[in-house]
């Protein structure tokens, strides 16, 4: 039987839609226990992988897949009053324990200007091209649609800005957690190298760096001007 284009894309959005809401009641389930789960070497490690990055006091950055909002910290400490910070994440859990992360640090004045979303980044709510930072941490291996979803937040990366995808441990460690989970999550996984090299390729950005150590998984890319 012949798959004309509209039923075929039809198909795939079927897909990925229940797939994002397997993965969504996941993280639903468990986000308000999340935090214990974080050990402090992990945020050790993490805080050390994004403070490489010369991100500028008044950069726009864009946390995909926020969790709990990890990164909101650490970003706090680099960002100025002109910076903003926007957290997106598929999970209504999630986004409800990050909005509260954020709520404090807002609070002590710590934190610029956000803009808090519940989304699919496949299909981001948000204008094109408008952030000098997209960084991934944490997240990717929870994508359906890789490939789609590396178009998407290309797509939301200025020209001159980067995609930065980033785990503090390496990709077999990541992957074997998944499978040891199992579940919703069993066969997540993190792709080998040529693979997302391909896949950051086939979205217009160049791979400036990929680094694969058992403290981390860093992958950065450049939207040329």
């Amino acid at each position: 039987m012949r798959v004309f284009p509209k039923a075929e894309a039809a198909r795939m959005t079927r897909e990925r839609n229940r797939a994002a809401a397997i993965t969504r009641a996941f993280f639903d389930e468990h986000a308000a226990h999340w935090n214990n789960m974080i050990s402090e070497g992990h945020a050790v490690r993490l805080r050390r992988i994004i403070e490489r990055f010369p991100i500028a006091r008044d950069a726009r950055v864009l946390d995909v897949g926020c969790g709990t909002g990890v990164l909101f910290p650490i970003l706090a400490d680099m960002l100025g009053a002109g910076g903003m910070v926007a957290a997106a994440d598929v999970s209504f859990g999630m986004m409800r324990e990050m909005k509260e992360r954020a709520a404090a640090l807002q609070k002590e004045r710590r934190l610029p200007a956000r803009l808090l979303v519940q989304a699919d980044v496949t299909e981001p709510p948000l204008r094109r091209a408008c952030f000098d930072w997209v960084i991934c941490n944490s997240c990717f291996p929870h994508f359906h649609d890789q490939q789609g979803a590396v178009n998407a937040m290309a797509s939301l990366v200025k020209p001159g800005g980067r995609l930065v995808v980033c785990h503090t441990e390496s990709r077999n460690a990541i992957n074997e957690l998944h499978r040891a989970v199992g579940g919703a999550v069993g066969g997540h996984e993190l792709p080998d190298s040529d693979v997302m090299r391909g896949m950051i390729a086939n979205a217009g950005l160049l791979v400036e760096m990929l680094e694969d150590l058992p403290d981390k998984y860093v992958l950065t890319a450049l939207k040329q001007s």
